[in-house]
């Protein structure tokens, strides 16, 4: 093999086994896992901070079959999973990535368990589609045991921070579970008790830190790979760029990255993961690509611009775009005040399931069951796009509804409205027909549905949409609200609305790979010495949704997958025979 020609200006000054790009879930496996199997690994993140859109997120991962699933509900056996996501996919499954996928699944997390401080508990999540068949009503999720930030020491400021809607109080996180004793702590003397706990300690770790330390789902996720890289010595870099790959013989040997604003190559013994995040705000290719989803919001964090995906390409990588969904979705709405960044709130379960809201478009009438998943009301606003228009979407409820549960980024109880309706976020009727004029929805058509939904609602019944009848509806209800948990008469004016748009969680257009995430190009051979994992990987779910965890799951499994590979025996890792510069294996 010749030696590589470098300009006079670039010459290589760093080397290791493996270089990681990107520090989520997927990036993150595949260097931690790397690194316990003996390799020298390093890795880069663009930004100034690590975590990706997995800090950001709920953290729960999808993984049948894994320990702690089956500790909990042994009957939700990955072989039913298997069942149900094949059914869910259809003629669009990509055999070879789902037999990988579950073939690794309880592997993975038991390979983090046992050599990593990165553990897991049950989640108790349904399956999004739980009544379809082989679906499970207790799910197939797990998420991060909560972990203190401290044990971190200086490198705590270095993970981002949670989004504002799982933090109260200047930075306190807060459980799903934890909401009704922080809200409600009068409600029993075990919530008042909890209240005080999490509170104290909260005020505790904020004499030390920016903001509380007691790190949950997504958060802690991230914080403990990090405890974990550290302990064992990877070194990580903040502020470098992704510029371009560099590929000799057919294999990739190195990748050249923007550090201080000069390009700076870096050599990679035996192979290069690509985990940037997917191509969430490189609207451009979202729009070549898949103009059929036109949107203009993300919920990934800004650095998802597919840098990884166009390096890949310019060496002879392909996209996948031959998938049912280019994004995985939630409705979003945003704030905009004068002088302040927009603000902006995932519309996930806190307010869209509960009793007494419904979803409109400009002509008033309901499309989807409310209570369904993020993915699923989403994909109801795409539908029939040129008869009606659903884009952007209302969530409607009263007075009552508002105080109660909140909506968007109104708090129940805590927040006052006046600020909210003031800069136009929250919009408000005396009547229903006033606030359809002030929302922009045809009043007529707002007036007919309200009354129509409010005559089955008061028995609690939704004919329309069978609000209340799914597992997940169910899950995301009042329990404490009957003779439906999900349903309940919008009538106690004024009324109330919050316009609601299309955002994408991650996107789904990445790149083609084997059962071992190693990128294939235009002939679907493998491209040595390249992998890619996470959103920057073309993926098994193919667009669909099936359960909480659907894109951290598997960017966990096959950043696993990618790293045992990489520190497989050259002899028997078919593809892994390349050699750098100076270096043979």
């Amino acid at each position: 093999m010749s030696k590589v020609v470098l300009p006079k200006t670039m010459q290589p000054s760093d080397a290791a086994d493996v270089l990681v790009f990107g520090s989520g879930a997927a990036g993150l496996t595949a260097a931690l896992v790397a690194a316990v199997q003996g390799l020298d690994v390093r890795l880069y993140e663009a930004t100034t901070l690590f975590g990706g859109t997995t800090a950001t997120s709920g953290g729960t991962l999808w993984v049948p079959g894994a320990e702690q699933v089956l500790n909990a509900t042994p009957d939700a056996s990955a072989d039913l999973a298997r069942r149900y996501l094949s059914n869910e996919l259809g003629s669009s499954a990509h055999m070879e990535l789902l037999d990988a996928f579950f073939e690794s699944g309880p592997e993975a997390i038991a390979f983090l368990q046992r050599h990593t401080h990165v553990q897991f508990q049950y989640a108790q999540n349904p399956d999004y589609h739980a009544d379809a068949p082989h679906g499970s009503p207790t799910g197939h999720a797990i998420t991060a045991v909560p972990f203190d930030g401290a044990k971190l020491g200086e490198s705590f400021r270095m993970l981002r921070a949670p989004r504002d809607v799982f933090m109260v109080l200047g930075g306190m996180m807060v459980g799903r579970r934890e909401i009704p004793a922080l809200v409600r702590p009068w409600r029993s003397a075990q919530a008042a008790k909890n209240a005080v706990s999490l509170i104290s300690r909260h005020m505790l770790h904020r004499l030390r830190h920016e903001r509380g330390a007691r790190l949950l789902i997504g958060n802690a996720l991230v914080a403990r790979y990090l405890m974990s890289l550290q302990e064992r010595k990877v070194p990580m870099f903040t502020g470098m760029r992704l510029l371009e790959l560099k590929k000799e013989g057919g294999c990739v040997i190195g990748a050249v990255v923007e550090c201080g604003g000069k390009p700076r190559l870096i050599l990679a013994r035996r192979g290069i993961v690509l985990a940037t995040g997917g191509m969430a705000h490189d609207w451009q290719s979202l729009r070549q690509l898949r103009p059929d989803y036109p949107h203009s919001c993300s919920m990934a964090i800004e650095s998802s611009r597919g840098e990884g995906i166009r390096a890949a390409t310019q060496v002879g990588a392909v996209i996948d775009a031959n998938v049912d969904s280019p994004a995985y979705w939630s409705p979003m709405s945003v704030r905009r005040r004068p002088g302040r960044d927009p603000t902006t709130w995932i519309h996930g379960h806190m307010d869209r399931g509960k009793p007494g809201v419904i979803a409109v478009n400009r002509r008033g009438f309901r499309f989807v069951n409310e209570a369904d998943s993020y993915h699923d009301f989403v994909l109801a606003m795409f539908e029939e796009r040129e008869q009606f228009d659903n884009v952007p979407a209302y969530l409607i409820c009263d007075h009552r509804f508002i105080k109660k549960y909140g909506l968007g980024l109104v708090r129940p109880l805590i927040s006052r409205l006046s600020p909210f309706l003031r800069d136009g976020y929250l919009l408000k009727g005396r009547t229903i027909r006033e606030l359809a004029v002030r929302a922009g929805i045809d009043p007529d058509g707002l007036d007919r549905t309200v009354q129509r939904y409010n005559a089955a609602a008061r028995i609690g019944e939704d004919p329309e949409f069978g609000r209340g009848t799914h597992a997940l509806n169910r899950f995301n209800g009042d329990p404490d609200h009957h003779p439906n948990p999900c349903v309940a008469p919008i009538e106690k004016g004024p009324f109330y609305a919050v316009e609601v748009w299309p955002a994408s969680i991650g996107t789904t257009l990445g790149l083609k790979t084997d059962r071992d995430a190693r990128v294939l190009d235009q002939s679907g051979s493998v491209i040595r010495g390249l992998y890619a994992c996470g959103n920057d990987m073309s993926p098994v779910m193919r667009g669909y949704y099936p359960g909480p965890g659907a894109t951290l799951g598997p960017a966990v499994v096959f950043g696993y997958r990618a790293a045992c590979s990489l520190s497989a025996p050259a002899e028997s890792a078919a593809g892994q025979d390349c050699a750098t510069p100076g270096h043979t294996q």
